[in-house]
């Protein structure tokens, strides 16, 4: 079966990341890695993107509301409460699935302290239409790149763009060092202030864990075990294709953690495959638009002009999501089910339409780079048998 994910990193890398780990300039070298990529003055390295977003919050120390698409990670409204602020959902444009700038300005008020721009899928929201709407308001302007490293937006890397910036390098992500994330910005006084704050944060010391949930990753998500796999994986969770998502609203303990060295490892050893990381993606991503976009029962996503994602999956409009789903999975293909929620629904809030109707109705295509020519073509053979009649 071909896996929905599978990791960035290989064998190899897992086992030279876990020999370096214990060695000091691991995070120095990381973040000077980084800030030369981004261009960028000061980097932060923490447990995960939601930590770099919730001590960016309190850093910046205006509780208030901060507005985000309501088509969305859960995590991210989560951090915005435990930082103090609450979230100010926005509904998405159906096909970019991207908040519009008249949505924005729709949503915006004296309350307002934070707009994120959200990258969603690794795919490049309109910045400059984002940052136009909110010219002359006194906001932090945050662009919520997690799963977006490497993307661009009319030839600047996403998460350069704003005043800060989160990345993930989760195991979804566009890298994966299985854990970590990073906090962007060139504010002097703000990261004064992340410095200060992250005197308190965790030391993760875990290492041999992290390689062992990293080993069975890369392990469980071969296509020769894949099958058996995922016949674990539907027994012991159920797939649901739409739900209502209900929140955290407690800060969990030891909340605030920096990136594990082995995460940081695993992270440097792959920057240096970055761009044939992206190509691969890219490249997958057109073979899909090339085959499927005059397919009658499929919607494909729509893209700011002058944007290149980095695509950690190829999202897809379907109206009979669950019947699609296991049409792809009877010929051996895995594709992702997620987000099948609103955070607008998870906080019982109505007037979101378009993001309830894209958790009913989205599916992404895998995009990994190790997914192969063939593999794609295969997927789309499979797409395009799906009768548009059982829409």
């Amino acid at each position: 079966m071909i896996p929905r994910y599978a990791p960035t990193y290989t064998y190899s890398d897992l086992l030279r990341s876990l020999s370096r780990c214990f060695r000091t300039d691991i995070d120095e070298n990381l973040r000077s890695r980084l800030a030369t990529l981004y261009k960028i003055k000061h980097v932060f390295l923490l447990g995960s993107a939601r930590e770099a977003l919730y001590v960016l919050l309190r850093a910046y120390n205006r509780p208030g509301g901060v507005v985000m698409p309501a088509y969305n990670c859960i995590v991210v409204p989560e951090a915005v409460c435990f930082a103090g602020y609450y979230p100010v959902f926005v509904d998405i444009d159906y096909r970019s699935l991207s908040m519009t700038a008249d949505a924005l300005k729709k949503s915006m008020s004296s309350d307002i302290s934070v707009v994120l721009a959200t990258h969603l899928f690794g795919i490049p929201c309109d910045v400059g239409e984002i940052m136009g709407a909110l010219q002359g308001q006194d906001v932090l302007i945050v662009e919520d790149a997690a799963p977006a490293l490497g993307a661009e937006f009319r030839g600047a890397l996403v998460g350069s763009l704003g005043i800060a910036a989160i990345i993930s390098f989760q195991s979804t992500k566009a890298i994966s060092g299985e854990t970590g994330g990073a906090l962007l910005t060139n504010n002097d006084e703000l990261a004064d202030k992340v410095e200060r704050l992250l005197q308190a944060a965790i030391i993760p010391d875990g290492h041999l864990r992290t390689f062992a949930k990293a080993f069975a990753r890369k392990t469980v998500t071969n296509p020769w075990i894949y099958s058996a796999t995922h016949f674990g994986y539907r027994i012991l969770r159920d797939e649901r294709m739409f739900e209502v998502v209900a929140p955290h609203n407690e800060t969990p303990p030891n909340f605030l953690t920096l990136c594990s060295r082995f995460s940081g490892a695993l992270v440097l050893r792959q920057l240096d495959r970055l761009n044939w990381n992206l190509r691969r993606r890219r490249k997958l991503a057109q073979i899909y638009q090339d085959e499927l976009s005059k397919h009658p029962g499929l919607t494909l996503p729509i893209l700011p002009v002058g944007c290149s994602p980095s695509w950690i999956q190829f999202p897809i409009h379907v109206e009979d999501k669950k019947a699609f789903y296991r049409h792809m999975q009877r010929n051996r293909v895995d594709l992702t089910w997620t987000y099948r929620y609103s955070c607008a629904d998870s906080y019982s809030l109505d007037g979101f339409p378009n993001a309830q109707r894209a958790a009913k109705t989205v599916l992404g295509l895998p995009t990994y780079p190790s997914l192969t020519d063939e593999h794609a073509q295969y997927i789309c053979d499979v797409a395009r048998e799906y009768p548009a009649g059982m829409q």
